[in-house]
């Protein structure tokens, strides 16, 4: 994101605990790419607290607004002693809702505890808002602050353009026999089609018929894109595998082959997105079986199996994935120093084959300690 949209924090001090979670929060989203300020970082601004308040509220696109019990009492309650800053805050928050005429896309309620929904303060429950410390509510919020919608929506397509009707060539006033007469003159011509009458000859254009493109249903594999992915994925790779082998027949074959086991001859494959959801679990466990039985499947089956190494272009691979998901890279001084300390060499290129593959297994287990597993 090129643009980082200044983001202020508006929160009580609750707390020792409730502030370290807020600076927690803070930190986060610094770290995220969020151009997010608070009190916390500030010892004391030159203009005095007062003006510093009005400035990071007015310049921020965005103020994330902390509901917890004792925000809400002292946003609602103006004659309390205790709680000045959000007292002002409040009143400037306020104040900026209602000279929108209550339009409001800067001032965002955020919950660090589900159980604060009852304290959002009366002017911000109209609006949507977030609970920051579940996983889904933290992307929602990213989300808006980094203009990136879950869901964008589509452009708007072409309008479906219908034949007109034709027109009536018989008024309600021609006897039956003359309607007869001049239906038994029909011929069929070139793309159009003619009518002998008394007078003289019509042509009616012939004209195809529009297709209209119907959404697939919800509950079928079609409307989950992410099974229809996954599908697709598994298609292209076997397709991909067989094509080494027979050539671009092999595309065709694979698709035909498909057809035949699953009882679809007469139909295109793709009939299987109009199938229920629950039907992607069998085709997607009969793909893998397919490609499990390429060369390729079965060289990685045996890996997986330790009865065969792996070839140096997937030990490479799956280096770099590895070391990808520990933010590493394979030219970095961590991972030069490890091949030291454990092969004697600084680079994997002086690695032979069984060392490479020891090294790759050494991997795959720090990743699975990292993440828990």
């Amino acid at each position: 994101m090129k643009k980082h949209l200044k983001t202020f924090i508006s929160y009580s001090h609750d707390s020792q605990e409730h502030k370290r979670t807020v600076l927690a929060f803070a930190n986060q989203l610094r770290e995220q790419g969020i151009n997010c300020n608070l009190d916390q970082y500030e010892e004391s601004p030159e203009v005095g607290w007062i003006a510093w308040m009005e400035d990071e509220i007015a310049n921020s696109a965005y103020v994330l607004v902390i509901c917890t019990r004792g925000y809400a009492e002292k946003f609602n309650d103006r004659t309390a002693e205790r709680g000045r800053g959000v007292k002002w805050e409040g009143a400037i928050i306020t104040q900026e809702l209602y000279e929108s005429a209550g339009r409001n896309r800067k001032f965002i309620p955020v919950l660090l505890n589900e159980d604060d929904n009852a304290y959002i303060p009366r002017a911000l429950k109209p609006f949507t808002h977030y609970n920051a410390l579940t996983r889904a509510g933290y992307e929602r919020l990213y989300r808006r602050l980094t203009k990136q919608p879950a869901i964008k929506k589509p452009p708007i397509g072409k309008i479906i353009k219908f034949p007109g009707k034709a027109n009536r060539i018989f008024s309600s006033t021609d006897t039956p026999e003359l309607i007869d007469r001049a239906i038994s003159q029909s011929i069929t011509g070139n793309n159009n089609v003619q009518i002998g009458v008394l007078r003289g000859d019509i042509r009616i254009p012939h004209r195809a018929k529009t297709a209209i493109t119907m959404l697939p249903s919800p509950g079928t594999i079609g409307a989950n894109q992410l099974l229809k992915q996954a599908i697709k994925d598994r298609f292209d790779k076997l397709g991909e595998e067989r094509e080494k082998r027979f050539g671009k027949s092999a595309y065709g074959a694979m698709y035909k082959i498909f057809k035949d086991d699953f009882g679809i001859k007469k139909k295109p494959w793709t009939i299987i997105w109009t199938w229920p959801e629950a039907a992607a679990k069998e085709i997607i466990r009969y793909l893998d079986e397919k490609d499990a039985n390429t060369i390729k499947g079965r060289i990685e089956g045996a890996v997986r199996k330790g009865s065969s190494l792996p070839s140096k272009g997937h030990l490479y691979k799956r280096e770099k994935e590895l070391l990808a998901q520990l933010d590493l890279e394979i030219s970095s001084p961590e991972v030069k120093a490890s091949m030291e300390r454990y092969f004697g060499v600084d680079s994997h290129t002086k690695l032979d084959l069984l060392k490479h593959w020891h090294w790759v297994m050494y991997l795959e287990k720090t990743v699975r300690e990292t993440i828990g597993e």
